[in-house]
């Protein structure tokens, strides 16, 4: 089995030549394709890619693995570029502060310790499993992973967010549908023929002249094309009608960035 070449935006190809059905292979053979394992795996990757962005950016594929380290405090110039989600807090380690209207103001008279959070939202997703938490160096079990990709301390006990105290490691992302697969293999395959003169025809091929290669083709409707190949582009209809670049985000002013039901003063 010929490994698949990475991805700088995927997680891992959506399918591979393993598995493209060995009369695919065939056929593709008797057509003069390259079908080098390496060589359908770049185009199976290439045409990955291609879906992943027109689905709407959806499936990742499987396999991501990162370390997500927990600081109460976004990103900035200078102080690193971490995977950060907005549920660890927005707030530096102060010592004083207190809540009020579900938000964490810094400095006022109310003495405490810095508010930490009893659950945080993982930043990448879907999360598949968490692999690892430690906790100030040493292995710590006490948590509950949800199917949303919070992670909560099951110990009563907030999580620790300042000095770099908590790291997880988890993994993320999920293969698309049979389907998606499918229209992977669909693509890829036809991708691989470019330059044959076995290459598919366009569905909005009016007429064709072989032997002077004259080729009638009505104007491209861009509701109805995307690809060109109908199996792929009927797939890419029902998953993302819309042609949404990304999945959809809710965001609100009511809302406050920290969640009241994860955050308690501690």
């Amino acid at each position: 089995m010929a490994p698949s070449p990475s991805s700088p935006v995927l997680c891992s190809s959506w399918a591979t030549v393993d598995d493209i059905p060995e009369e695919r292979l065939a056929e593709l053979q008797g057509e003069g394709v390259d079908t080098d394992p390496d060589a359908l795996n770049r185009q199976l990757l290439r045409a990955s890619e291609i879906l992943w962005a027109l689905s709407g950016r959806t499936w990742y594929g499987a396999g991501c693995e990162e370390d997500a380290v927990l600081r109460a405090f976004p990103p900035s110039i200078g102080t690193g570029t971490w995977p950060y989600h907005e549920s660890w807090g927005s707030c530096g380690c102060w010592v004083g502060g207190n809540w009020l209207d579900g938000r964490f103001y810094p400095g006022l008279a109310y003495r405490g310790v810095h508010a930490a959070p009893f659950a945080v939202a993982l930043p990448r997703s879907p999360v598949v499993s968490v692999e690892e938490v430690l906790v100030d160096g040493e292995p710590f079990t006490e948590w509950n992973l949800i199917r949303s990709g919070w992670i909560e301390r099951t110990d009563g006990r907030p999580w620790q967010v300042c000095g770099d105290a908590t790291v997880v490691t988890y993994r993320y992302g999920e293969p698309p549908p049979q389907a998606g697969i499918d229209a992977a293999i669909e693509l890829g395959t036809e991708l691989a023929r470019e330059g044959l003169e076995s290459c598919r025809l366009p569905p909005n091929v009016v007429s064709v002249t072989r032997q002077n290669v004259t080729m009638e083709i009505e104007a491209n409707d861009t509701e109805r094309f995307r690809t060109g190949l109908y199996g792929v582009d009927l797939w890419l209809d029902t998953v993302n009608p819309y042609r949404r670049p990304q999945p959809a985000q809710v965001w609100s002013p009511d809302v406050p960035r920290l969640a009241r039901s994860a955050h308690r003063e501690v």
